[in-house]
């Protein structure tokens, strides 16, 4: 990057309509990603059910599914696919986007962007002070957790089918990844 260009900040890309697709910013330059397709929007609603469902019983802070920026450093913005706020640390919630790292960070791995989640987002994330990191794998059909062990991430479980998701920020939580994978209409469809 020459001198003459600008790092990008949230001031620059947050009035970007949501159209334009998945807007981060990644050491200050505009990362643009396509819009998920309808498997990984299925993964992540369900996944998403069963975290609000674990949180919200017992009261332990927010979760949210992308659209919604993370600000990790001024010129480091993400939108996980989705990401749990711990209620003790709600400050940090603004009204268009968190404002440092959540507590728990996930992205369902997309096969266009491979790299981008389990290497830069996975960087950053410990890099910028992210607790937990999951990392779900559709093609693998695998879910991984990861926790933040002085300065970067330290691999807790990698869950198949039948295993539970091993996590430390969400003490309690029993997660079978089929229950991410399997579609609970596909067999009711079969049935006729």
């Amino acid at each position: 990057m020459s001198v003459a260009e600008k790092l990008l900040t949230w001031e620059d890309i947050r009035d970007l309509p949501e159209s334009y697709g998945r807007t981060e910013i990644v050491e200050g330059e505009l990362v643009v990603s396509p819009t998920p397709g309808s498997r990984h929007q299925e993964i992540c609603s369900r996944l998403g059910f069963h975290l609000i469902r674990f949180v919200g019983e017992r009261w332990l802070g927010r979760v949210y599914t992308s659209p919604l920026h993370v600000i990790l450093a001024e010129h480091v913005h993400y939108e996980p696919d989705l990401c749990f706020v711990a209620r003790a640390r709600s400050g940090i919630i603004r009204e268009s986007y968190v404002d440092g790292p959540p507590d728990l960070a996930i992205e369902v791995i997309s096969e266009t962007n491979r790299t981008h989640d389990t290497v830069v987002k996975h960087r950053d994330y410990a890099r910028y002070g992210v607790r937990e990191y999951w990392l779900v794998d559709p093609r693998e059909e695998t879910l991984s957790s990861w926790t933040l062990q002085a300065g970067s991430f330290a691999l807790l479980g990698r869950a198949r089918r039948g295993e539970i998701v091993v996590t430390n920020v969400l003490r309690g939580l029993e997660l079978d990844p089929a229950q991410v994978f399997d579609d609970p209409f596909a067999s009711q469809a079969s049935d006729g």
